[in-house]
């Protein structure tokens, strides 16, 4: 909910776990990575999203998505699958949204370290020309 200029988050869930496809028997670490940082974007969990909302309303719990969470370790997080993550809710959802950022890391030593981030409308109008590349 957003009070002034206050975002105030009262619920969160994880979305399910998504195995990706075994190749040739081996497990890839990597794949299972991309899947995981990938799922909010993952059909399925779409559904599972709009489910989990819909019985917290049920329960008349304050249900608004406002954005998705992810977490980080010594700062590192901005990637292809962030950026791509968050253009999704913005784009998809509610231009207002954020992606809340938890420094696992930084938290360790003491203090909670949360973060939350938005893309610009310069960044999106440009993401979505493929005028942006990570190199």
């Amino acid at each position: 909910m957003d009070a002034k200029s206050t975002l105030e988050i009262t619920n969160s869930f994880p979305f399910p776990a998504i195995e990706p496809p075994a190749t040739d028997g081996h497990h890839d670490n990597n794949a299972t990575s991309n899947h995981a940082a990938a799922a909010p974007r993952h059909k399925a969990n779409a559904l599972y999203q709009n489910e989990m909302i819909k019985k917290l309303r049920e329960v008349n719990a304050d249900a608004n998505n406002v954005g998705w969470y992810t977490s980080a370790n010594l700062g590192n997080f901005i990637n292809m699958n962030m950026i791509e993550n968050q253009f999704y809710y913005q784009k998809e959802l509610n231009e207002r949204t954020v992606a809340i950022v938890h420094d696992v890391s930084r938290s360790s030593q003491g203090s909670l370290s949360l973060r939350a981030f938005r893309l610009s409308p310069a960044f999106m109008l440009a993401y979505k020309e493929n005028k942006f590349t990570t190199e």
